[in-house]
C-alpha cells in the first residue's frame, strides 16, 4: 500500500512537471510571437554546416531563423532567395548568420575571376597590343569574335575561329570601370575570355602558331556568320 502512495505521488510529479514545462513553453512560444510581431525578433539565414568558399549554396545548406533583433548583423540576409544558387567568397560556420558580404552571385564582378567564369566555360588569356586589343576599347563584359593570321605552306590565311565570345578581364581587371580608369596611363596587355574547353585548345594553338585579333561585336548581334577564310591572293585583283 505504500508503496502504491509513493508511485501515485511520483505519477503526479511527473505530470505536474510536464504540465509546467508545456506551460513554460507555451508562455516563452507567445512571448516570442510578441516580440517577432514587435520586430523585436528578426529572420535571418542561418547555415546549418559549415560552408566552403566558393560552394554554390543550396536551400538544404542553411535554415532561416528568428534572431533577437540587436544581435542580427546588418549585412545578414533576410530573403532565402537571394542567395539560393550563390557562391560564397568566404568559409561560413555552423549557425553563423550568412551575410551578403560573403556571396557572390554568377555574374557579379566584384567577386574574382573564378567566381564570373559561367557553367561549362574556362577562362583563357591572351595576349592583345593597342591594334589586336581593338584600340584598347575592350571592356570586361564585351562580346568579341577571334580573328587568327597564319601561314599555311607558304599561303598566308586569316579566319575567324570564334564567335560571340565574352570578356572576363582585362589585364587583372573583371570590373569595367576599374579598366577605364587603367587605361589612362597604359594600354592593356592581355585579355581573358569565356571559352569552351575545346574553344580554349583552338585560341591557345592560334595565339602560339599564328597572330590573334579580336573584333568587336554589338551585344544585340550574336549571330554566327559562316564565312571562308581569307587568302593573300584573293586581294590581288
Amino acid at each position: 500500500m505504500k508503496n502504491h502512495k509513493i508511485n501515485v505521488i511520483l505519477l503526479l510529479a511527473v505530470i505536474f512537471g510536464i504540465a509546467a514545462a508545456l506551460g513554460v513553453f507555451q508562455y516563452l512560444s507567445a512571448v516570442k510571437a510578441a516580440y517577432v510581431k514587435q520586430g523585436k525578433f528578426v529572420r535571418v539565414a542561418v547555415a546549418m554546416q559549415y560552408i566552403a568558399p566558393k560552394t554554390q549554396l543550396t536551400l538544404q545548406m542553411f535554415t532561416m531563423r528568428d534572431i533577437p533583433s540587436k544581435y542580427v548583423n546588418s549585412d545578414a540576409v533576410l530573403d532565402p532567395e537571394e542567395i539560393n544558387g550563390k557562391l560564397t567568397k568566404a568559409p561560413i560556420y555552423q549557425d553563423e548568420q550568412i551575410l551578403r558580404s560573403k556571396v557572390v552571385g554568377k555574374n557579379d564582378r566584384s567577386g574574382t575571376l573564378a567566381f564570373i567564369v559561367p557553367a561549362g566555360k574556362r577562362a583563357v588569356t591572351v595576349a592583345v597590343n593597342e591594334v589586336s586589343g581593338i584600340s584598347g576599347m575592350v571592356m570586361p563584359g564585351d562580346i568579341v569574335d577571334v580573328m587568327v593570321t597564319f601561314d599555311n605552306d607558304g599561303n598566308a590565311m586569316t579566319s575567324i575561329i570564334l564567335q560571340s565570345i565574352s570578356v572576363l578581364a582585362v589585364d587583372q581587371k573583371t570590373d569595367a570601370g576599374a579598366v577605364q580608369s587603367d587605361q589612362k596611363k597604359e594600354a592593356a596587355k592581355t585579355v581573358t575570355l569565356a571559352v569552351t574547353p575545346q574553344q580554349g585548345q583552338q585560341l591557345t594553338l592560334a595565339s602560339e602558331q599564328g597572330s590573334i585579333r579580336l573584333m568587336m561585336r554589338s551585344p544585340a548581334d550574336l549571330k554566327v556568320v559562316n564565312i571562308p577564310s581569307a587568302k593573300l591572293t584573293e586581294l590581288v585583283r
